[in-house]
This record gives C-alpha cells, structure tokens and sequence, in this order.
C-alpha cells in the first residue's frame, strides 16, 4: 500500500495527462516517495481516460471512470473513499499546481506538526506569473468571504494534502470546486494548518472549467456555511 496518494479530478485534459504524469513521478523517484496517483474522470469526451489507462500499464496508476459530471469536489471525495492510503494530495490536472513542491506538501504531515497542509497563492514567495492585475483582484474579492470561516490566506486553494481519513470524514455534501474551504470550515480552529508557497500558472492546454456554475456553487457553499455557524451559535 502506498503511503500516499496523489487525487486528480479530470474532465477533459488528455494534452495535460502526460506532461503531468512526467513531472509526477519524476519526483517520486527523486524524493524516494511511495506514491501513487488515482484520477477521477467526471465523463471526459476526449482521449483523458485513454491516456491514463496507457499509463496504468507502466506505473502505479489507476482510475475511475464516471458516467456523468459530478463536479470537481464530489470527483475528489470519490478519490478519497477508494483510494488505501493514509494522506492523500490533491490537484488539478491543467499544470497550475507545480507537482514539484509535492513533497513540501507532505512532509510537515509525515513530522506530524501540521494536519493540512496548502499550497498557496497569497503567502510571501507565491506568484502568480500569467494572471494579469484584474485577475489577481477578482480572485482576492472571492477569496475574502471565504476567510470568515477559516484563518488561512487561501481557503479556496485547489492544491493540499492531509490524511485521506479527513476528507472522508467530512459530515456534509461540498458543491463545486472548494473542497479546501469544506475541510477547513468542518475542523475548523482544532486543524493545524501550513501554507506553503507555489508559483501557480495557467494552463497551456485544454479548456478553463470556470463557469457561472461553477459561481454559483461557490456562493451555495458560503451560504451553507454561514447557516452551520449561525446554527452553532444558537
């Protein structure tokens, strides 16, 4: 069983399949990391699933297949309940998150001083090289609301590990894309949580999943949270 699993969601990424798998494992060699990597396709219409299965002949990669889109979030937490090992990292499949701090990540949770550990956009050393100023600015006002149910810089992060059992354990459904956010609004003050800085950049191929949808979620979730913190202080 490995020690570690890295969860990637994907809906429509074959371009990015290989160049990722590259990099991936490529620190798990050099890092000496017992690691592997579970994609969860939400009905890819292109050749994803195609490239992964090709992968799967060759290293410690495996996949589920669903018949539908379920959002990214609900991707990832079917990753957590079927993959076996005891952390799990998550991440987007576009090239945005640097596979190289992968190890970063894990390493405060193999020391056991951290239960979750981010990989942020808004710490000192972050960068963020493609997104013009308008970007960056939209972004911190969406991240904003968010803070109120956490302490971190970036609650809404798509890159993170912490123990697999955490993600399973969350006690309500999380719509969209902000799985980081459920985590860190369901444990709350009792989780230790690190941020790291990453350089996140865009993609380079496929299609963007940011939509009004996926918005719309967003604003769903913050008003789920904000009714469970009301409720707990009545």
């Amino acid at each position: 069983m490995s020690t570690v699993t890295v969860i990637i969601p994907t809906l429509n990424e074959a371009d990015n399949i290989d160049i990722l798998l590259n990099r991936v494992f490529e620190v798990r060699k050099s890092r000496n990391l017992k690691l592997d990597v579970f994609f969860v396709d939400s009905a890819s219409s292109d050749a994803t699933c195609e490239k992964v299965a090709a992968w799967k002949k060759r290293k410690p990669v495996d996949f589920l297949r669903l018949e539908k889109n379920i959002g990214l979030a609900g991707a990832v937490l079917i990753g957590a309940v079927n993959a076996t090992s005891e952390f799990v990292v998550v991440m987007d499949a576009d090239l945005s998150h640097p596979p190289e701090k992968i190890p970063e990540l894990l390493q405060p949770l193999f020391d056991e001083t951290h239960d979750m550990v981010i990989g942020s956009r808004y710490i000192a050393g972050a960068s963020m090289p493609d997104w013009p100023f308008s970007r960056k600015l939209s972004s911190l006002i969406a991240t904003f609301p968010a803070k109120f149910f956490c302490e971190v810089q970036d609650p809404l992060a798509g890159f993170f590990a912490l123990k697999r059992s955490r993600l399973n354990g969350l006690t309500s459904s999380v719509p969209g894309f902000k799985v980081a956010l459920a985590v860190l609004a369901e444990y709350g003050l009792s989780l230790r949580v690190k941020e790291v800085p990453i350089e996140f950049r865009d993609r380079d191929y496929g299609e963007s999943k940011m939509n009004s949808g996926v918005i719309v979620d967003y604003l769903r979730q913050l008003i789920s949270l904000t009714n469970t913190s009301l409720r707990k202080l009545l």
